[in-house]
């Protein structure tokens, strides 16, 4: 249980991450404060993820899922926001 728990809210935690930053795509608006509630998210994830593993492999599966978050959802995000052509 602790072990999806974790990597959920580690995921989540990203995501809001992402949602703070200037460049995002995915919100009209970047959104500032959702960078402190992602930091919260990832240390909440982490604590998690430490009652299943150990602290070496907590930290690395946290990294391994945020770094899979913030390298998945831009691109999809752009191909979804892409200008749509006209069919012919």
């Amino acid at each position: 249980m602790f072990a999806v728990s974790g990597m959920l809210t580690v995921l989540v935690a990203a995501l809001a991450l992402y949602l703070a930053s200037p460049q995002q795509k995915l919100a009209r608006r970047p959104m500032p404060a959702a960078g402190w509630t992602g930091l919260a998210g990832l240390i909440l994830g982490l604590v998690l993820l430490w009652q299943w593993a150990g602290p070496a492999t907590a930290i690395f599966i946290a990294m391994t899922l945020t770094t899979l978050a913030w390298t998945i959802v831009p691109p999809v995000v752009a191909w979804l926001r892409r200008p749509k052509e006209p069919a012919r």
